[in-house]
């Protein structure tokens, strides 16, 4: 009978550990406001760098500013767009970037959120311009939560 309770205990114990070990991501965690640098290239156009701010909110809507270098060429640029957030920490983001209210491309981003999400990289899968123009692109970004997760 002791046997039987021991087993039954490890069971129990064996079913509640992964739960409290792996937590799972959701829009509602990586919620907050994010400062990030973008390094890179475009391919025959040049070296691209950025930095800025964005704010995620628990629906997955982001929108944020950015300065951004192409090749030398200096803007402030604004963006908006959507966030798919996935349990295991990795994700997909459309963003829309405008220069003076204009649509100037489209971007999609695959990243990973890491450090209990306070932090993310991640990586451009497509740049298309608002004429349909997809361009390469050799570009990365990092960010990190502006505030802890208890201030958000």
């Amino acid at each position: 009978m002791k046997a039987m309770q021991l087993l039954m205990l490890i069971m129990l114990a064996m079913s509640v550990v992964p739960s409290s070990v792996h937590a799972a991501c959701t829009n509602h965690t990586v919620a907050g406001t994010w400062g990030f640098s973008t390094s890179g290239s475009i391919p025959a156009i040049g070296a691209v760098a950025a930095t800025g701010i964005l704010t995620q909110d628990v629906s997955g809507n982001i929108t944020g500013t950015q300065t951004r270098s192409l090749n030398g060429d200096m803007a402030d640029e604004t963006f908006t767009g959507t966030a798919t957030v996935n349990p295991d920490c990795t994700g997909t983001d459309t963003i829309q970037v405008f220069e003076s209210g204009v649509l100037v491309r489209t971007t999609t981003l695959h990243l990973v959120y890491d450090d209990d999400g306070r932090e993310a990289r991640a990586v451009f899968t497509s740049l298309v311009l608002p004429d349909g123009t997809s361009l390469p692109s050799i570009i990365t970004i990092e960010a990190r939560r502006v505030f802890s997760k208890k201030s958000d």
